[in-house]
This record gives structure tokens, C-alpha cells and sequence, in this order.
């Protein structure tokens, strides 16, 4: 892999036709090309050279105030980011990490360069906290593409990041034959560096990252899970499918089947990622009082691992053969059972899934099978369920602030988080919300950023 650790700012200053970043000890008032700069208080580089704020022109959105509280036209906002843990789609639609929101820009510049530009700015006022500004230099066809791009991440305690991916090329010079380097550096929506990695070559610039690890997963042959910033690579016996099934933060845990047949039943073993040790197993717990009672000599249990928020995680319980589930949630890390939710109708699929969690983390609504359950995580009560003649309603947010935003469907709707009463459907353009109270709304006009409120 021949990966240096190394926390190199993206503020290399490099000879022409290379690309360029800084760090976020550079100059805020260094010159475009130059890379990331510090906060300046304003979304826009020049307020007195700033174009008229777009009117918003879409339908009012349950749980949004009235008017945004500040926007950028389409030529200002550009687009957003992608998502660090999913393979490069080129969808640049993810425009909120944490408190703030981040637009992304490529330009065409001289007749030799083109410029990257990621801004990061604060939910609330639209300030800018940092920008990263890369000159990418265009090219002649017999060489891979040059190029940076921003993704929305999390760091290693689950928490949101943003991660900056930049390929440096150094010519040529004297002996010194030309290289190519890979940096990727991840960043708090404070603007905050949380660390740095270089890597030669360039063949990261579209690997997984996940939890501020990146992931290079095998199909049968294992895995190597590489922190950004400190410490040292890890390897794994765990394949892609392993991942598929993996919860909790960090590299994490997955669920491995145990199938008996005397009695029928479906065990799990829940294992660290990394070593493939044992945490626990379905087969040493307890299931829930409603499935135990039937429990046989010939029948035992089922049960499926899913994730919910950090080291939490969703551990359905179902009899062998049965399509109730009750739902528990239980610490990843050793299986202990945290509270008793209510139970499902499951119908083995998961192309419908969907899961939407309160700010903190009191209320989900799980759509995990033949209909929607909102329930309070602390006491397991059930809030409301999706009746039999209803349409299926597929959870997307649950911001707060009284309104759970779902698709009907496949429809855009706001419905009343603890009652879901129909406040609103044909969204054509679903908020995506901050963890400070703000909502960012993307249209044709624009990017609108409204406060949310109660409803």
C-alpha cells in the first residue's frame, strides 16, 4: 500500500500544473488557487459584490419557518457533496454535516487549469468557516484524471465530518523521477482538522471511508481498515459481505448466522470487525418475554442485528419460522439490553428499510417490514403504527420538531411525528436537516436554509 502517515496540511504550494490546498494555518487572505482558508464571516467572498438573495419559490414546508434564513443562488451554491462510504456515483447531494452546510464548485479557469472549490459554512448565519480551493490542472488524455472533491463522513466516535480527498502531483525534477500522492484529511463542521493521512498514488481518491477509516474490503481474501490520521493500519479476515451486515462506530461490529436444526433455530454471534472475536450471542441472551413463551423443545428463536445511533443498536427477536419481531435495543459492545420496543410484522426484505431517530435519540420510527412503528426508545412504548390500508410510509427524518418528513410511496410528505397525522404531501425537494436546528432546501433557484420550528 506504501502509505505515509503524515499530517500534511492540503496547503502544499506546488510548482504550476500541480494541484494545490492549504491548511488551516494558511493566509485567509491568500489568493484563490492557494487552497483552504480561515472563517470571514460572510457566505459570500465580497458583500458588496454579492448577487440578490434568490426568492424561494416552492410550496411551505411543515416544521420551516416561513422564509429562509439566508440563501445562495444556483450560481453561488454550485453543489453539494457526496457521501465518503459509498462508491463514487457522482451524485453531489448531501449539503448538510452537522451544524453547518457545505457547497462544492468546479470551475474552468485558464486554458491549462480548472479550480475545486469547498466551502463550508455555519447553519445558522451562512458565515463561511473554512474554504479549500484546488487548482486542477486539465489533462492531455494519457494520464488519470486530477481532481479533489469533498465528502460528508463521520469520525471515528460516530460524530459528522467532513473529508477533503486531494491527488498532489510533484514533476519531475533533476533525478527525482514525478509523483503522485493522495491526501485525505477530515475535518469537524467546526472547520477543526481531526487528521491527515498521505497515501502514494492516487488510488483513494474514490475508497470507502467510513467512521474515519478507509476500507479496503475483499471479496473472500479479507480487509484493511486504515485510520485517518494516527495509528496504524489493521487487517481483517472479514469480506464485503461481512461489512454488509456491520453496526455500532469505529470499524464495528457484524452478525454471523448460526442455524440449528435441533431445535430450528437462527442464532447470532455479534464479532469485532477487526479480530473476529466473539462479543455475545443471541444464543446466551434472553429473548424478550412475548417470543420466549414460544420457545420449544423443537423451536427456538430468530434474530437480526441493524443499526440505530453509535454503539446502539436495533436486535430484532422473532420465533423460528415467524414474521412478528420484537424489537430491543441493546449495547453492540456486549449485548445488554437497554429497552424493549414494540413489535413488527417483518416480510424478509430490506429494498423498503428505513429508519429516522429524534436529535436525542428518545423517538424512532422504524419501517422494517409491512408498515412503520414510531415508538419512544427510553420506555419501548409505542407511539402510533402505519395501519393495514395506508400506503407505506418510509421514515426519512425526525428533526424534532414535532414532524416526521417521510415518503409515501415513494411521495415527499410531512406527517405528525407522534400521531402521523398528514400535515403535507408532494414535497418535491426534501429538507435535509443540521444538528442545530436549521434545514437545507435545494431547488433550481437555489440553496435555501430555513430554521426549523414546532408544529
Amino acid at each position: 500500500m506504501n502509505r505515509k502517515r503524515t499530517t500534511v496540511a492540503l496547503g502544499l504550494v506546488l510548482s504550476a500544473g500541480l494541484v494545490t490546498g492549504c491548511s488551516g494555518g494558511a493566509d485567509p487572505e491568500a489568493k484563490p488557487g492557494g487552497g483552504e482558508t480561515g472563517k470571514t464571516g460572510q457566505a459570500t467572498e465580497s458583500a458588496s459584490a454579492a448577487p440578490k438573495s434568490p426568492v424561494y419559490q416552492g410550496k411551505p414546508v411543515p416544521g420551516l419557518a416561513a422564509k429562509p434564513a439566508w440563501s445562495l443562488t444556483a450560481e453561488e451554491a454550485g453543489n453539494c457533496a457526496s457521501k465518503a462510504d459509498e462508491p463514487d456515483t457522482g451524485q453531489l447531494d448531501v449539503c448538510t454535516v452537522g451544524d453547518a452546510v457545505i457547497v462544492t464548485d468546479s470551475n474552468n479557469g485558464q486554458s491549462d487549469v480548472s479550480t475545486f472549490t469547498a466551502r463550508l459554512l455555519d447553519a445558522k448565519s451562512g458565515e463561511l468557516r473554512k474554504k479549500f480551493e484546488f487548482t486542477v490542472p486539465k489533462q492531455d488524455g494519457s494520464s488519470p484524471p486530477t481532481f479533489a472533491r469533498a465528502q460528508v463522513a463521520e469520525w471515528r466516535d460516530g460524530s459528522p465530518a467532513l473529508l477533503i480527498r486531494n491527488r498532489v502531483d510533484t514533476p519531475a525534477s533533476g533525478l527525482k523521477k514525478a509523483t503522485t500522492q493522495t491526501v485525505l484529511t477530515m475535518y469537524a463542521p467546526s472547520g477543526e482538522k481531526l487528521g491527515s493521512s498521505s497515501f502514494d498514488g492516487d488510488t483513494h481518491m474514490i475508497t470507502p471511508v467510513r467512521y474515519g477509516y478507509l476500507e479496503e474490503a475483499g471479496l473472500s481474501q479479507g480487509s484493511t481498515f486504515t485510520p485517518i490520521g494516527d495509528g496504524e493500519p489493521q487487517t481483517s479476515e472479514t469480506t464485503h459481505i461481512d461489512l454488509e451486515r456491520r453496526v455500532g462506530s469505529g470499524t464495528g461490529y457484524f452478525s454471523q448466522e448460526d442455524i440449528s436444526f435441533q431445535p430450528s433455530a437462527r442464532w447470532i454471534t455479534a464479532k469485532d470487525v477487526v479480530t473476529g472475536r466473539k462479543a455475545w450471542s443471541t444464543k446466551d441472551l434472553a429473548p424478550p418475554a412475548a417470543i420466549a413463551k414460544l420457545v420449544t423443545s423443537d423451536k427456538a428463536t430468530t434474530a437480526r442485528l441493524m443499526p440505530f445511533q453509535g454503539d446502539k443498536v436495533l436486535l430484532g427477536w422473532s420465533s423460528y419460522g415467524d414474521s412478528e419481531e420484537v424489537m430491543t435495543l441493546v449495547d453492540v459492545k456486549s449485548g445488554r439490553r437497554l429497552v424493549e420496543g414494540p413489535a413488527i410484522e417483518t416480510n424478509g426484505t430490506i429494498e423498503d428499510d428505513g429508519l429516522a431517530i429524534s436529535p436525542d435519540g428518545k423517538t424512532a420510527v422504524v419501517q422494517y417490514g409491512e408498515g412503520a412503528v414510531a415508538w419512544n426508545t427510553e420506555t419501548g412504548k409505542e407511539l402510533w403504527r402505519q395501519a393495514d390500508d395506508e400506503v407505506t410510509i418510509r421514515p426519512n427524518a425526525l428533526p424534532g420538531n414535532g414532524v416526521l418528513y417521510a415518503y409515501l410511496d415513494g411521495t415527499g410528505a410531512a406527517l405528525g411525528a407522534d400521531d402521523k397525522k398528514l400535515l403535507a404531501s408532494g414535497i418535491e425537494q426534501m429538507p435535509q436537516f443540521t444538528t442545530n436546528g436549521y434545514a437545507a432546501v435545494r431547488t433550481s433557484e437555489g440553496l435555501f436554509v430555513f430554521a426549523t420550528q414546532p408544529v
